[in-house]
């Protein structure tokens, strides 16, 4: 045999070997959790919802509540190049609207910075308020799909397990969670307060842009030659809606009290492998416009500025890639939040007291449906293997580059349901029983006055949304709607794309688990459920007592020794812009372990004083100039580092210094006077 014949033998056995290697390492990193991790069934027990209360006007309530979790829990959008948080740069929260008609049901929207809805989460949140009259089917939960905020709250195994760089459902966690958002709900209940509302919408572009034109442009019949910089700026939702809402003061006139706002850009402005919690663009259009509100309408209320997802499957926000991350985050959001300011304003003039409001809500089993229903739908989930590769901007090397993973990489046509679809561990996928992915999502459609929202699971693009909202239209009465469809609010389903955007296999093709015939699923099953509202009023199919069975493992710290004193080791000490994108003083505490610093608490501030002035609070942690950072833990006591960022130049004579709050049996603590004098 010619010895480079055997070179050549010798070579594909060599391939081929290590292409089985790597298909059973994959095999069994895919598995690993499925089969060792403990499955938790977690019982939903019947609640009696409280009546409605008989009130003669509208009535409504809106309460923020801080949501952030422990240190060490992981994060959830970005999967394996995810990180445990760390820390804290920006606050997660809940910032709900509690809103009842006379003769109508009370309904509760709760905006989340959270990555995704969870069924599990929902039904927790619904149970715990039932005092206040709001039933499940009429609880909205919205999120902002930041992707620094925690996974392992969600009602799937598969992305309990690949949503995050660890795998497992966290029972304690989602508790947690339910338990802050309740209070949210809770709050804005106990202070109803008569109202008026007003619905608009603004158009703002330049902060997103097309992450996937390529996709996008088969929807349309372009050829790749067509594609341009600029079209992608172009291929994006640009609207935002808003809802205005003012309560009556104890003067009996209407003040501001806040807003609740949608808006179509990925929660991906900060990047893999970070650390801290943190809410992404949402942070600076959320308090940008609270801020804007109390300053510019000074009133008996503290503004409330709730904002959530829209269509924004295939954008990212247009970052400056050198200064990907909080730099980027915030002038992301306080461009959006320049134009939500202006459509609040704009609402002054249109303020009025609501009519109308109702709410259907279905949740159907994909698995279980019969062929005329399913209209398309393959009859499992089955991922991709371009999912692997990950969104543009965030392609992982080599990964992203191979056969198969690469964007662009249809398989050959074949009579299968998943059609081109490369299938990530070829057959071997489906081992992994169709239950372990999600199947059974909710449909939400409600009704305030002219606006009808949409709430779907799914991450929806562009044209699949424009598509679900054309069908939608078809089916309301005559009128002025505002239609919007809101992404990822009822759990995790993966993407939606149109069988046009799924023909070329990008990642969001690839991330479509049931196949080609999704949106069009999608679109007749909202139609349907908007038809039955207006024909039948209040839809409430939800099955609340259906126990959820998940593979799960706790993230929540365990409690450790409490008995460290607080000390500082090291001075503060600046670091200016020629290192650092931004700068800030920063200092290094030992204190007590993370479990007991409750992140959701206030926890840092910077206190400032002139020459011969006492101490007084000048900035808070919600300010998103405050961070702490764990560097280290020990039994006993956890190593920290805490920063200021942005500082103002300070004044002759003028000092701060950077106080931690009390804990437990521990006072307040100050560090030394800064810069010194």
């Amino acid at each position: 045999m010619p010895v480079r014949f055997r070179r050549l033998r010798r070579g594909l056995l060599m391939t081929l070997l290590l292409t089985t290697v790597a298909a059973l390492a994959g095999l069994v990193h895919t598995a690993w959790p499925f089969v060792v991790y403990p499955a938790q069934t977690l019982a939903m027990p019947h609640v009696n919802v409280a009546p409605a209360e008989a009130i003669s006007v509208p009535v409504a309530g809106v309460a923020e509540v801080d949501i952030t979790p422990p240190i060490g829990i992981p994060k959830f959008g970005f999967s394996a190049w995810s990180r445990p948080a760390d820390g804290f740069r920006t606050r997660l929260k809940a910032r709900a609207l509690y809103l009842h008609l006379p003769g109508q049901t009370p309904l509760a929207l709760v905006t989340l910075d959270l990555g995704a809805g969870s069924q599990v989460l929902h039904r927790q949140v619904a149970a715990r308020i039932a005092d206040t009259g709001v039933a499940a089917h009429a609880l909205l939960l919205q999120v902002t799909h930041t992707h620094a905020g925690p996974g392992q709250y969600l009602d799937s195994d598969f992305y309990n397990t690949f949503g995050s760089n660890l795998p497992g459902f966290d029972a304690e966690l989602t508790a947690f969670l339910a338990e802050r958002i309740a209070a949210a709900v809770q709050q804005a209940q106990a202070e109803r307060r008569p109202v008026q509302l007003a619905v608009g919408t603004s158009t703002v572009r330049g902060w997103t842009r097309n992450r996937s034109l390529a996709a996008w442009a088969r929807n349309h019949d372009m050829p790749e030659s067509a594609l341009t910089d600029d079209l992608a700026y172009q291929a994006v939702n640009p609207t935002l809606t808003m809802l205005r809402v003012d309560l009556q003061g104890d003067d009996g006139q209407f003040h501001p009290a806040g807003a609740f706002s949608s808006y179509s850009i990925h929660g991906t402005a900060i990047p893999p492998f970070t650390g801290p919690w943190h809410a992404d663009v949402w942070h600076a259009l959320s308090r940008s416009v609270s801020e804007h509100i109390a300053s510019r309408h000074p009133g008996p209320f503290t503004p409330v500025h709730g904002v959530f997802q829209g269509t924004h499957a295939d954008n990212s926000p247009d970052w400056h890639t050198p200064r990907r991350g909080h730099p980027e985050a915030e002038r992301i959001g306080h461009g959006l939040a320049d134009t939500a300011i202006a459509l609040y304003e704009s609402l002054g003039a249109q303020l009025a007291v609501p009519q109308h409001t109702a709410v259907a809500s279905r949740e159907l089993d994909l698995l279980a449906l019969g062929e005329s229903q399913r209209g398309g739908l393959c009859e499992r989930g089955i991922v991709g293997a371009a999912v692997v590769g990950s969104a543009s901007g965030d392609e992982v090397f080599p990964i992203s580059s191979l056969p198969f993973i690469r964007p662009g990489q249809p398989a050959a046509a074949n009579d299968h349901c998943q059609g081109v679809k490369h299938w990530m561990l070829s057959r071997l996928q489906t081992l992994l029983p169709a239950d372990r992915l999600p199947f059974r999502p909710v449909f939400q459609v409600a009704r305030i006055d002219d606006l009808v929202l949409i709430n779907l699971p799914w991450e929806v693009t562009l044209e699949a949304g424009r598509r679900m909202e054309a069908a939608i239209s078809e089916v309301l009465p005559e009128g002025h709607w505002t239609l919007l469809i809101s992404s990822l609010a009822t759990g995790y389903f993966g993407y939606a794309t149109t069988p046009e955007e799924y023909s070329i296999q990008h990642y969001e093709g690839g991330h479509t688990l049931y196949g080609p015939g999704t949106v069009p699923f999608i679109a007749r099953h909202s139609a349907a459920l908007a038809a039955d509202l207006w024909q039948h009023g209040e839809v409430a199919e939800l099955d609340l007592e259906r126990p959820f069975t998940l593979r799960s493992r706790s993230y929540w710290p365990a409690t450790r020794d409490t008995s460290a004193t607080r000390q500082w080791l090291q001075a503060p000490h600046f670091h200016d812009r020629s290192t650092e994108p931004e700068p800030f003083w920063s200092l290094q505490l030992r204190a007590e372990t993370a479990d007991q610093l409750a992140l959701h608490q206030p926890l840092l501030s910077i206190e400032c004083r002139s020459a011969d002035a006492s101490w007084q609070r000048c900035v808070g942690d919600d300010s998103g100039d405050l961070a702490i950072t764990l560097l280290a833990q020990r039994n006993d006591h956890g190593d920290y580092r805490l920063q200021w960022f942005n500082p103002p130049v300070a004044a002759a004579g003028e000092q701060y210094r950077l106080v931690v709050a009390a804990r437990g049996n521990r006072t307040a603590f100050a560090s030394e006077p800064f810069p010194q004098r």
